[in-house]
């Protein structure tokens, strides 16, 4: 199988080179194959995390190896991967189900850089995270506040001079989309099953308005539904969303053929209740003082560690 060399570049303000930290360096490498693993899942699957069985292709796609560093102000990390359509052949057999799937040329840092990328651009409608993977790059919090500024990561359409960085804000950002991403709850949608991927569990359905919503199997085997292709159905699980409460993809746990009187539910799931926006009541605080900031927008299930982070900002 075929791979290439790439770099990922950790910078400091005591710019370390060589002789880097063991402490900070080896949370980093730690960190990089959990957060690379999601990613992958996440392009192909649509989620980045799944119970179960790890399948084969994910294996191989995410299988990096270290095999040396280097620099002298830069620490500079390489490693050994895949080229994704090496590593994975039969995802790129079938056609397109979503018009996002990385390019067979890639590799799997191409698709934390576009994680990274998407995140430090502030959008939280991206189709390429969902609340795990957020979660796993604030877990380079430690690394990056005790020894580093930022990670660089670089790829096939990343290079050293453009990379995908991580950093702080990028974090922060994290965080906050994370905090602010509604809960998963429980939905039935019903439309024509238009697409079946066996390899990664994901199907695709398309609403009476032609609008097109996707779904991994979480309960079963994709495979015992091919009979219900085309047809129309009615799939029950949980619909899962993104930072700006849109619908992200629905966890199905059950797909069957619809009845006649199910046209209700052909439309898009939308969330009953968004998170707590911490910036938005710190941006009220401005105009108010002390508890009218809050005053009737506190929903009521946030956690401790979130009410405490908003009263310390706006204290």
């Amino acid at each position: 199988m075929k791979t290439v060399e790439q770099q990922i570049i950790l910078r400091s303000d005591q710019h370390y080179g060589k002789k880097v930290p063991p402490g900070p360096l080896g949370r980093v490498l730690g960190e990089i194959p959990k957060a690379v693993r999601q990613s992958v899942r996440m392009a192909f699957d649509g989620r980045s995390t799944l119970s179960g069985k790890r399948p084969g292709w994910l294996e191989t796609a995410s299988d990096i190896r270290f095999i040396d560093y280097s620099g002298d102000d830069e620490t500079i990390l390489h490693f050994e991967l895949p080229l994704l359509g090496e590593a994975a052949p039969e995802l790129y057999e079938q056609g397109e189900l979503w018009p996002t799937k990385p390019s067979p040329k890639d590799t799997c840092f191409d698709l934390l850089a576009d994680i990274v990328v998407d995140v430090a651009k502030n959008n939280p409608d991206s189709d390429k995270f969902d609340r795990p993977m957020l979660n796993r790059l604030t877990k380079f919090n430690g690394s990056i506040n005790a020894a580093f500024r930022e990670v660089a990561i670089t790829g096939q359409r990343y290079t050293v001079s453009h990379p995908g960085i991580l950093n702080r804000e990028v974090i922060d950002t994290a965080r906050t989309f994370s905090s602010n991403t509604p809960d998963s709850q429980q939905a039935r949608v019903v439309g024509c099953l238009d697409m079946i991927r066996a390899s990664t569990q994901s199907f695709a359905l398309m609403l009476d308005d032609d609008e097109e919503v996707r779904g991994v199997l979480v309960n079963g085997d994709i495979v015992h539904f091919t009979a219900l292709f085309k047809k129309r159905v009615m799939v029950l699980g949980k619909a899962v969303f993104r930072a700006s409460g849109r619908l992200l993809r629905i966890d199905a746990e059950e797909i069957a053929l619809a009845q006649d009187d199910d046209t209700f539910f052909s439309s898009v799931p939308k969330p009953t209740r968004q998170k707590l926006d911490v910036h938005q009541i710190v941006r009220d605080q401005q105009h108010k003082k002390g508890l009218a900031a809050i005053f009737g927008k506190w929903p009521g299930d946030e956690t401790d560690e979130q009410i405490e982070q908003a009263l310390q900002e706006m204290s």
